[in-house]
């Protein structure tokens, strides 16, 4: 409250100032106050043309699920420092019949999430291409380039997926476009309906629930990401880390819980978060490969019945593969998953579970334990679940 009082009096000594608007707007924006952040970011443009308000705009619009306007406007994210290199204007395509049906590329902007959770209009966009059309290329980060050449073959024509080289822009002399402009060239909304858009035959056997075993019911097994990307030299991602990675307290509480209810932990936290489960895990708990790439963490997951994960790419992958995933979300959530629901149109498969007020992490776990103890059925009508929530 004090960050917002403090805007509010800013706004009364410099009410022309867009800059002071801006602010006031994000504070909303922590707040969840999104229709008062959409005022503030309009008075702001209105009053000077900058492009981190345009985009930080854009990102609001899309909470507030006024997609086309979102779309839109997120093109003015060309005008931010640093994304010009991966943009040739010359051959940027802006749905010209030459894109819809010559060579095009694709590449990835953002983080790791946003890329997966964007994948979602390459089915809408092979389609309405037809199947005469030469192969989309697809340029991502080298990490992704297995996963997207295992998940991505059930398209025909099958993309081609290459990785990034370094900063230098693709070398590519045909049409080219940035994953996250397509939801714009594709109609914006309403979202395209897509239950899962990563896919491979090495995925598509998971482990029956419930199998009888010769020790009995197998215990329900449950992927765990508490940590979101540790991205520390800028202010901004150490911040959203800060906010959206579980503390201390609240991961031993998950865990513990977790195997109080008799559920099997498979650790999936990438990086140096991932020795944080040490004081909680019980030997012999299986994670996931130091060295794992995204691909060989699709195939775990694959075969687990249960992903609990905080934002991070893990959620996106999870959601992308179709998966059931249930995603812990701070107060102040990125507004792509709205407000005050416990679904989302991105992925039909995850459920949220959001802190009531902020840095209430403990009050997300219990509500995460609860859930799965009452409706632990939903799960899988055979799987071993203790009566208790310790």
């Amino acid at each position: 409250m004090q960050a917002l009082a403090a805007y509010q009096r800013a706004v009364q000594l410099a009410p022309d100032d867009p800059v002071v608007y801006r602010g006031l707007a994000n504070v909303h924006c922590d707040r969840q106050a999104f229709e008062a952040a959409d005022r503030a970011y309009a008075r702001s443009r209105g009053l000077a043309a900058e492009a981190i308000t345009a985009w930080n705009h854009s990102q609001l619009l899309i909470g507030l699920e006024r997609y086309a306007e979102g779309y839109a406007l997120a093109e003015s994210r060309w005008e931010l420092a640093g994304l010009q290199p991966w943009r040739d204007p010359t051959t940027a395509w802006r749905g010209e019949p030459q894109g819809w049906q010559g060579p095009l590329l694709l590449w990835s902007e953002q983080g790791l999430g946003d890329t997966l959770q964007h994948l979602r209009w390459l089915g809408p966009l092979v389609q309405r291409r037809g199947e005469a059309a030469p192969p989309l290329v697809l340029e991502v980060e080298p990490c992704l380039v297995e996963l997207l050449r295992q998940g991505l073959a059930h398209l025909e024509p099958r993309p081609v997926v290459r990785g990034k080289t370094g900063g230098d822009a693709p070398t590519w002399r045909g049409a080219q476009v940035s994953l996250l402009s397509l939801p714009g060239l594709l109609g914006g909304a309403p979202l395209p309906k897509a239950a899962a858009w990563l896919q491979a035959v090495s995925w598509a056997q998971p482990r029956e629930l419930g199998r009888q075993g010769q020790q009995g019911l197998q215990p329900l097994r449950v992927g765990l990401v508490w940590a979101a990307g540790r991205k520390l030299d800028d202010p901004v991602t150490a911040r959203e880390y800060r906010r959206r990675s579980l503390s201390p307290e609240a991961l031993g509480a998950l865990i513990l819980g977790l195997e109080g209810l008799g559920a099997r932990c498979t650790l999936l936290q990438f990086g140096p978060d991932r020795h944080q489960a040490d004081p909680f895990r019980a030997p012999g708990t299986e994670e996931l490969a130091a060295e794992a790439d995204f691909a060989a963490t699709a195939a775990l997951v694959a075969q687990l019945d249960l992903v609990i994960s905080v934002d991070t790419a893990m959620a996106h992958l999870v959601g992308a593969m179709g998966r059931r995933g249930w995603l812990l979300l701070p107060f102040s959530a990125a507004p792509r998953w709205l407000r005050h629901r416990a679904d989302t149109p991105w992925y039909p498969s995850l459920r949220l579970f959001r802190q009531p007020q902020p840095g209430d992490w403990q009050a997300v776990v219990w509500e995460v334990l609860t859930a799965l103890r009452d409706r632990g059925a939903d799960l899988g009508a055979e799987v071993e679940l203790k009566a208790g929530c310790s």
